[in-house]
């Protein structure tokens, strides 16, 4: 669009466009692209490379793995939080691209859909293992002197020797592939609450993987897959994985990816910038969808001329709205009260947006009774959400990101 037919501001400037971006050679539309790709598979890789801010808790990966052999790394962290963006960068790195013929990443998958999308080329897999396997299927298709391709593959070789002896054949080929790297980056799916037992049966087959592979292969590669930290518990695999917390973002780390991204601040001013970067609590996707909302509320606005600012920013994203995005991870604390989920959701914004404060101070703007505010940051400390320290007879409460 072009622009709106308005008079001049007092500023001489006409009122912006939808597709402008105050001050900016960016236009919202293109950040409107960039945030509305909220799962890592939709981005552009080369984006996200350029873009990438390392966690503190990832910088020294590649020097772990530089010396296990046949080890295990799980990379947890919460949802949304940048587990599958992890490890394409890791695929990526300069160490790990120089062995890369012997490195795959690929998303897990039930067997049955795992080997049917490697089949038709849609598996979120390297390109080099995609292409790997379909030589090995073109092999197969030499021998048979059949004329068809790989997606009618599978049908044909039903028809030929059976439905339980072609499973069986796709597993072969897949674990003959993987026997020939040194490294595996396995990603697997968010889960609900309700899909615990999904997790346990998907860990179960990694380890029957892992430990196939420890047995038949040379290479005995190294396999790095990602946890859900909110679905983290007890499974007997754990505790034979090297645990590496990918730990949230600060707020600065957050605005750093927009600036490297883009260059500038696009239509927001600095400070609303990182109070939705604050808001977020370290989770890039919730960053994402909340650019989007923020831009969304700017745009209903009459006037476009100004920039997104902190007032703007707080009316799009409301606390409900925080408390429902914290919901999976909150419900750990406290299972069986919404109460208390949406009281720490209002006094993490607090302390985002005031500082360090005494428990006393934010018990009373927050209309909570003292005693009730302790156990409530109790909790809140014990996952480090805050931190507290004792100055005289006052405890202090600080957000863990700032």
């Amino acid at each position: 669009m072009g622009l709106e037919h308005a008079d001049l501001s007092r500023s001489g400037r006409a009122p912006l466009s939808v597709d402008e971006a105050p001050d900016s050679s960016v236009s919202v539309e293109e950040i409107c692209s960039w945030a509305s790709q909220l799962a890592a598979e939709s981005r552009d890789r080369d984006a996200i490379l350029q873009s990438y801010v390392w966690p503190k808790s990832l910088t020294g990966i590649t020097e772990l793995l530089s010396g296990m052999r046949g080890g295990l790394v799980a990379v947890i962290g919460l949802q949304g939080i940048g587990k599958s963006t992890a490890l394409m960068v890791l695929e990526a790195t300069e160490s790990v691209r120089e062995e890369s013929d012997h490195v795959v990443f690929f998303k897990w998958r039930k067997e049955k859909e795992l080997f049917k999308s490697l089949l038709d080329g849609s598996h979120e897999a390297s390109e080099a293992f995609l292409k790997d396997y379909g030589l090995r299927l073109a092999e197969i298709l030499k021998r048979t002197e059949e004329d068809v391709g790989p997606v009618a593959l599978d049908s044909f070789m039903q028809k030929k020797i059976g439905r339980s002896r072609t499973e069986s054949f796709r597993k072969a080929v897949w674990i003959h592939l993987l026997r020939t790297k040194k490294l595996i980056l396995i990603d697997t799916p968010d889960y609900s609450k309700t899909d615990k037992r999904a997790m346990a049966t998907d860990l179960s087959d990694i380890y029957w993987l892992w430990n196939n592979l420890a047995r038949t292969s040379e290479a005995s590669p190294n396999i790095v897959v990602t946890v859900q930290k909110e679905m983290f518990g007890s499974h007997f695999f754990f505790d034979k994985m090297h645990k590496i917390e990918l730990e949230p973002l600060e707020p600065a780390q957050m605005v750093q990816a927009f600036h490297k991204r883009f260059n500038c601040t696009g239509p927001f001013t600095e400070d609303a910038l990182t109070t939705l970067a604050r808001m977020s609590q370290g989770i890039f996707r919730r960053f994402q969808r909340y650019i989007m909302l923020s831009v969304k509320a700017w745009r209903t606005r009459q006037s476009r001329e100004d920039r997104i600012d902190v007032t703007t920013v707080k009316d799009a994203v409301s606390v409900d709205r925080l408390a429902e995005d914290m919901e999976l991870e909150l419900s750990e604390l406290y299972p069986k009260h919404a109460d208390l989920r949406l009281q720490a959701v209002r006094a993490l914004i607090q302390l985002q947006e005031q500082g360090a404060t005494t428990q006393d101070q934010l018990a009373e703007h927050l209309g909570i009774e003292p005693y009730a505010m302790s156990r409530l940051l109790s909790k809140l400390e014990l996952h480090r959400y805050v931190t507290r320290e004792r100055v005289g007879s006052e405890k202090i409460v600080k957000p863990a990101r700032q």
